[in-house]
């Protein structure tokens, strides 16, 4: 059996590592993705492995969001397995920054513990997303410690910004990503049942239902007995070209942007976040792990969000200063001497419903994994288990149908609830980024405005019993996502 994964980002890799685990000596893997990964979501992530930490108020309120909610749970229990798995594979394959991993118990990259801060620097939905966390924390029975802000080490927000609740989750973890995807790369190169081409993918071929082969940029053709689309944000644009743009609905680029600082009198030991606010994941800053003999001195301050048709290369400089204000103003205020190494720009893979895309499409030899926004790197223990199993014929959890390729984008809100979210979530950016309101009705009429704006979006498009999911307002207002 020849399986061709299209894709070499932490999904495309994840399923190769998994297609590898229940390989026999015949099959042969095939992972096609271009080595600069331009655009690649996960060489600018934080790979942190929150799950609790990204609950949302109301954020379990429908099956379809506790399965996923369950999904990411499961993930971050598999990941120290998977992570030894990936060690004893790439053997002498393994980075140099990897080169005395033992995997999560033995430190490094790999790394449990994050603190969320409750602070001021947004508006009281920060308050309803930490009490959300702090209820599922308590009602799943996961470690967790409510504790004083002033003992989180190296916390050291501006007076104005300091949190007034903190909660320490124990068990959700981090590490480096760019030293992750080397692992998984050396782990598949040094198997001799995988081969790696190295261009991107240009289009399908199909006929009488199945897909023969694929084009790469280059012009050459790569046949296979099973394909897997999993190259991100740009999937739907590969099945575009293909003329296969009807077989599931459109991913768009989550365009985010993170910063790698150099603090050495402030490095940090465990991941600083807030909430979920204002369309995106919050502040946090996660510890960079370089290699054993390195300073522990880098830190990762992320993420901006905004979706988009198409990719965007660079920062914009609102997301920059944003980051760079949010890490001196409520993380610590001594980053203000701190060394900037490195900006990152990347696009995760908004699918139109916001949900993922995982399993066959109705092309029986064609499979897909991409919509999984900021979670892919988290997910991919999963992925690769689950994603594997499908590929052979086996059974899977029923829920995993939820996020079926090919469905009809889900709608898990009321009109009425979408308008509410999609208010309040734009409020809070507004404070986020520095709204500061006259002492009058300003909040209000602001508020009147926002909501009227999003009911006439819903008349527009036809929306009269199904909502819109806020971060994909725009897609919908400017023609990008079709109803």
């Amino acid at each position: 059996m020849k399986r061709v994964v299209l894709g070499n980002g932490v999904v495309g890799l994840s399923i190769a590592f998994g297609l590898l685990r229940r390989a026999n000596a015949s099959d042969e893997i095939v992972v096609v993705g271009p080595p600069q990964r331009p655009g690649s979501a996960t060489l600018a992530a934080a790979a942190m492995l929150n799950s609790f930490a990204e609950i949302e108020h109301g954020g379990l309120d429908t099956d379809v969001d506790l399965f996923r909610f369950e999904m990411s749970h499961r993930a971050t229990r598999l990941w120290p397995a998977f992570e030894l798995a990936l060690i004893d594979a790439a053997g002498d394959r393994l980075p140099h920054g990897c080169s005395s991993c033992q995997g999560c118990a033995g430190g490094g990259c790999f790394k449990s513990g994050t603190y969320v801060v409750n602070n001021n620097a947004a508006d009281d939905l920060d308050d309803l997303n930490f009490d959300a966390i702090l209820s599922a924390l308590v009602d799943f029975n996961e470690q967790h410690s409510v504790i004083s802000p002033k003992d989180i080490p190296h916390y050291k927000p501006h007076q104005r910004y300091r949190a007034s609740r903190a909660v320490f989750i124990h068990n959700e973890g981090w590490f480096n990503p760019r030293l992750m995807l080397e692992k998984m790369e050396g782990a598949l190169r040094r198997a001799p049942g995988v081969r790696f081409i190295d261009e991107g993918v240009d289009r399908f071929h199909h006929a009488d239902g199945v897909i023969s082969h694929v084009t790469l940029m280059s012009g050459k053709q790569v046949e296979g007995d099973q394909f897997v689309l999993a190259t991100g944000a740009t999937a739907w644009d590969v099945l575009d070209r293909s003329g296969l743009r009807d077989l599931m609905q459109r991913i768009f680029y989550g365009i985010g942007t993170s910063i790698e600082i150099r603090s050495q009198d402030n490095a940090l030991s465990h991941v600083i976040r807030t909430p979920n606010r204002g369309l995106a994941c919050g502040l946090y800053a996660a510890p960079y792990f370089q290699g054993p003999n390195e300073p522990n001195d880098h830190v990762l301050v992320g993420a901006s969000n905004f979706i988009a048709p198409q990719l965007h290369a660079h920062g914009r400089l609102t997301s920059i200063e944003g980051l760079l204000n949010g890490a001196i103003k409520q993380i610590n205020s001594k980053y203000y001497r701190a060394d900037l190494i490195r900006v990152n720009v990347g696009a995760r893979p908004n699918s139109q419903d916001t949900y993922p895309l995982l399993g066959q499409t109705s092309i029986g030899n064609l499979f897909a994994a991409t919509g999984t926004k900021r979670d892919g790197f988290h997910l991919a223990p999963l992925i690769s288990e689950v994603m594997a199993k499908m590929l052979h014929g086996d059974a899977v959890d029923e829920g995993y149908a939820f996020f079926a390729p090919s469905r009809k984008p889900l709608r898990t809100m009321t009109r009425d609830q979408a308008v509410a979210k999609a208010v309040r979530h734009q409020m809070s950016a507004a404070y986020q980024h520095g709204f500061s309101p006259a002492t009058s009705r300003m909040p209000e009429q602001l508020e009147a405005n926002m909501r009227d704006a999003v009911e006439r979006l819903h008349d527009q498009i036809g929306a009269k019993d199904w909502g819109i999911p806020p971060e994909m307002l725009d897609m919908y207002r400017y023609g990008h996502a079709i109803p």
